[in-house]
């Protein structure tokens, strides 16, 4: 039974994880003033600011859920949200045409993904996205070893008793 909560222990890696995430998509709420105004088209908040809002409000529960009660099923709840998560982030960048300041999906790219300032752009971290994205994997790779740690130990233990 010790080993059981020893391997459901490693998904409060996943869990620190998503709040870390959680952290991240918190600082970019507050600090991005393109996202909040649509590069100063759109006041006082732009669409994709509720999406990140989301990303942060679905970090944040999966990760103390993770923490406080880390079992198999809720890891594999959380691997296929943060892999989910990974999409949606990914997939912000097909999103460029909804923007009012005339970006294409490159130049929208090279703005979420870029590590320096976007030319003409408000103030912003640069670099922010590329960290949550980076934990927002990170939760998903961390999710899948340790769900594939457990298939292999349950098979051992099958093997054991056949």
């Amino acid at each position: 039974m010790a080993d059981t909560r020893k391997k459901g222990s490693n998904f409060r890696i996943q869990g620190i994880l998503l709040i870390l995430a959680f952290i991240f998509a918190v600082t970019i709420l507050g600090t991005d003033k393109n996202l909040q105004t649509d590069f100063g088209i759109a006041k006082p908040y732009f669409i994709h600011w509720y999406g990140m809002l989301a990303v942060a409000i679905v970090s944040l529960i999966g990760g103390v859920i993770l923490i406080i009660s880390p079992k198999r099923s809720l890891g594999i709840a959380g691997t296929i949200g943060s892999g989910l998560l990974a999409l949606f982030l990914i997939s912000d960048i097909a999103t460029y045409s909804t923007l009012g300041a005339g970006l294409t999906a490159s130049q929208f790219a090279t703005y979420l993904f870029g590590v320096s300032k976007y030319p003409g752009s408000l103030s912003y971290i640069p670099g922010i996205y590329d960290v949550l994205f980076t934990s927002v994997l990170a939760a998903l790779i961390a999710g899948l070893v340790v769900l594939k740690r457990i298939e292999k130990t349950s098979d051992n233990q099958f093997q054991k008793t056949s």
